[in-house]
Order: structure tokens, then sequence, then C-alpha cells
């Protein structure tokens, strides 16, 4: 019958310590899709920053060779 009890004990530890460990599973998951969320917004930014600097020069580009096309 000891022995019954003590299997029975150990049994209900890893029933918590499953439970534990799916409810941290569950957190880590949606910690993650947060991660993606936050990567997703910065790969966004990253892209309009680069469209930026590329119409910056074009325009750079364009004042420049108006300048030197102008003769005085």
């Amino acid at each position: 019958m000891e022995i019954v009890e003590t299997l029975n004990q150990q049994i209900d530890k890893l029933l918590h310590d499953y439970e534990e460990l799916k409810f941290e599973n569950l957190t880590l998951k949606v910690q993650v899709e947060k991660l993606k969320d936050v990567n997703d917004e910065l790969l966004r930014n990253n892209e309009d920053m680069l469209l930026n600097i590329d119409r910056a020069l074009a325009i750079s580009k364009a004042i420049s060779e108006k300048k030197d096309s102008i003769s005085y």
C-alpha cells in the first residue's frame, strides 16, 4: 500500500509539473508572437527608411546634375 501512495504522489507531482510546463509553454508562445510582431514592424520601418534614403539620394543627384548643366 505504501508503494501505491508513493506512486500516486509521484504521479500527482508529475501532473502538476506538466501543467506548469504547459502554462510556461503557452506564455513563451505568446511572447514569441509578440516578438514576431515587433520584428515585422522593425522590418517595415527599415524598408521605409531605405526608400527614404533612396529618394533623398535621387533628389540630391538630380539637383547636382541640374547645377552642373547650368552655365554661368
